[in-house]
């Protein structure tokens, strides 16, 4: 009886979502910044052995574009919300 009035106030499925939605954030946007962390260090290695630095900045650019579209889908959600 408590879960069916909890359910007039709140409903579940709505709840469920947004669960769900912040578990898939709370696990692609750190890995996001691993990535983009990570092409900064192939960076740096690329500089000091005088090779292409290449590979560094693609993953610098996908970490940077993950988290833009993060935001980006955020924003949009919102708007049509």
């Amino acid at each position: 009886m408590i879960a069916a009035s909890l359910s007039e106030y709140l409903p579940l499925g709505d709840l469920g979502k947004i669960l769900v939605t912040a578990l898939f954030v709370a696990v692609v946007a750190p890995t996001a910044v691993s990535l983009a962390i990570a092409g900064l260090d192939r960076r740096a290695e690329a500089e000091e052995h005088h090779t292409s630095p290449v590979a560094g900045i693609a993953l610098i650019a996908a970490g940077v574009a993950v988290l833009a579209a993060l935001i980006g889908i955020g924003l949009y959600s919102l708007i049509e919300s």
